[in-house]
């Protein structure tokens, strides 16, 4: 090959590339776009239909104990599933937490202190509701966390249905919609977490309700 048609075709080589790594770049930030406006109007349904059980993650972001005490108590689930317990956090801690009575947590808390992570969570939650018979969950987490836990809770569980709940962390006043400072950190690091959940389980399909 002459040394003119080398150089056209290393020319059109790097044409390519950079237009290819071009299209990806957009393609994720794009997809970053998406995430954020997903997570920042990411509601509870409006009318909440009755699952088998309840599953509450732990984690950064307050108020998820609460809220999946509180379906428990109103009975939109037979039973509760807290998941990622810190070893450290005993029954009676956690039913301070879930403000909830004895009486609740001895018939209808589950805790698992196995899962250290989100594809843990998934795990477990797994294993819970399959040794119960469940196929409808209500799955509790901070809304910048349901993507992610979705879709680890049916790679772990084909054909589970889940009904998201989302959690909202309490904003300051004067915070721009797309977080800003830390909070945006974190978006950015739970966006490439999802990619990489989406990367290593593409087939599964969340049902939802």
């Amino acid at each position: 090959m002459s040394a003119p048609k080398n150089r056209r075709f290393g020319k059109s080589l790097f044409i390519l590339m950079r237009f290819l790594f071009g299209f990806a770049t957009t393609l994720l930030l794009c997809g970053f776009a998406l995430f954020l406006f997903h997570i920042n109007t990411l509601t509870p349904p409006k009318t909440l239909p009755q699952a088998d059980g309840i599953v509450v993650l732990t984690g950064k972001g307050g108020g998820r104990l609460a809220a999946g005490g509180q379906l428990l108590k109103d009975k939109y689930g037979e039973r509760l599933l807290v998941s990622g317990v810190n070893p450290a956090i005993d029954e009676k801690d956690i039913g301070v937490l879930l403000a909830l009575d004895e009486e609740y947590i001895a018939c209808c808390v589950d805790l698992d202190y196995e899962a250290e992570n989100t594809v843990d969570n998934g795990k477990e939650t797994a294993n819970w509701a399959r040794a119960l018979g469940y196929e409808t969950i209500i799955l509790v987490t901070s809304a910048y966390h349901m993507p992610r836990a979705q879709v680890e809770i049916s790679a772990a569980m084909d054909g589970i249905t889940i009904i998201p709940y989302p959690v909202k962390s309490t904003s300051a006043p004067d915070e721009p919609w797309w977080g800003g400072g830390e909070k945006f950190n974190r978006n950015i690091r739970e966006y490439a977490k999802l990619l990489v959940s989406y990367a290593r389980e593409p087939g599964p399909r969340i049902k939802r309700k």
